[in-house]
């Protein structure tokens, strides 16, 4: 008897455990998403201007787009 209690408070144990962290996983996903709307909102309000702001998003687009030059293989 007293193992099956022992063994039923361990479950709950690790049950909250694991219910706590999976918690914490979705909270931080959510602080992130938070954070880079903030960030862009903070970009918006420091720009002068709307077309400044744009245009310093569309540079960020180009930038992260940037292709890779292809290698050149000389075959011998």
């Amino acid at each position: 008897m007293t193992y099956v209690v022992f063994f039923v408070l361990f479950a709950v144990i690790v049950f909250l455990g694991v219910f706590a962290y999976e918690m914490e996983r979705v909270h931080q996903g959510e602080r992130d998403v938070w954070q880079q709307e903030r960030k862009e909102l903070y970009d918006r309000i420091q720009a002068s201007s709307f077309a400044e702001y744009k245009q310093g998003e569309v540079k960020m687009v180009k930038a992260q787009k940037e292709e890779q030059p292809v290698p050149i293989y000389h075959l011998e």
